[in-house]
């Protein structure tokens, strides 16, 4: 079995907010693919729901995910500033594991 990290995320924004989610959830997209273990890390929106974004990401460890977890960086801290009046619930996080070829 892999040591990688799959993450599944889903936030769920307010209705008419969902342009500028999608403005600030884009913006960590780049700098997140930069930080050290990740695989992965593309941002998607439901195609039935448009107040539904997920996350997949990919990461090359436990460890790696730990340290994007805790991270402080001002990408991360700026998105959670300002996305905060826009979700509508608590968003869903759950990790996986790649089983088999």
């Amino acid at each position: 079995m892999s040591d990688t990290v799959i993450v599944i995320a889903t936030i769920k924004v307010k209705p008419g907010v969902e342009d500028r989610a999608r403005q600030l959830l884009q913006s960590i997209v780049p700098p997140t693919r930069l930080e050290p273990g990740c695989l992965n890390y593309d941002l998607h929106q439901s195609a039935t729901d448009p107040t539904e974004f997920l996350f997949h990401e990919t990461w090359a460890s436990d460890d790696a995910l730990a340290a994007h977890s805790a991270s402080t960086a001002p990408h991360r801290t700026a998105l959670r500033q300002e996305l905060g009046d826009l979700i509508g619930g608590p968003p869903s996080v759950t990790r996986w594991r790649r089983v088999g070829g």
